[in-house]
């Protein structure tokens, strides 16, 4: 897959009615969820080590995240991803995956040769990796298609234990991460962002450098 650049900016909500209004004379809602609007969950995995949460906390220049990711808690599309970031730069690998193919990557079972999925299992298998924290939270989301470019707003970032039915709806345990005051907006685009994304975004929030996963991580856990 193509590399894309991320910008994450932590803003109030009088700044995010100003820009989303902005955003949506310029740009198409996504067509998945209502209006653009749609619930994500992701199942995030580390080695024994915690060597994913402490690349982003020591400041390594890459950081590889491998995820489970289901959306409004539906079965109907599940995917397993790894994510590498270099600065504000990444790159996903993806593959969609069957239930029982869940299954088996949280359990440690094996994964038929012959599956997608097969060499990103591989690769997690090789070091270890297991269900380390759910990350769940709402997401509106506009596109300019023409340049490739998304722009997101995600409020109701919730930590939950590592567990299946997380991704399938179960928000019992869920414990906020981030205020519920305050929303992650994104910026996205593959080389470059135009001025007039970039007037529409302009913002007095600040820069993001930590990732939803290691907010999730450092969320105490109940």
């Amino acid at each position: 897959m193509a590399e894309r650049r991320e910008e994450k900016y932590l803003i109030g909500y009088d700044e995010y009615s100003v820009i989303v209004n902005r955003i949506r004379a310029l740009l198409q809602p996504d067509s998945n969820g209502e209006n653009g609007r749609y619930s994500i969950c992701s199942m995030y995995f580390d080695d024994p080590f915690d060597s994913a949460l402490a690349e982003k906390e020591d400041g390594n220049a890459v950081h590889v995240k491998f995820r489970v990711r289901t959306y409004g808690g539906s079965k109907k599309t599940i995917r397993l991803e790894r994510k590498t970031k270099r600065g504000i730069v990444t790159e996903k690998h993806s593959a969609v995956i069957t239930e029982q193919e869940l299954d088996a990557i949280i359990n440690g079972d094996p994964i038929s040769e012959d599956s997608d999925c097969f060499g990103l299992v591989s690769e997690m298998r090789s070091k270890a990796f297991k269900p380390a924290v759910s990350v769940r939270y709402d997401r509106e989301a506009f596109l300019f298609k023409p340049l490739g470019i998304r722009v997101t707003f995600d409020v109701n970032v919730d930590a939950l234990p590592p567990d299946k039915s997380t991704l399938f709806g179960d928000t019992k345990r869920a414990l906020p991460a981030v205020g519920r005051d305050k929303i992650i907006m994104e910026i996205k685009y593959s080389e470059r962002c135009p001025s007039f994304i970039r007037k529409a975004t302009q913002t007095f929030g600040m820069q993001l450098s930590v990732s939803k996963y290691a907010l999730c991580r450092n969320a105490p856990m109940i």
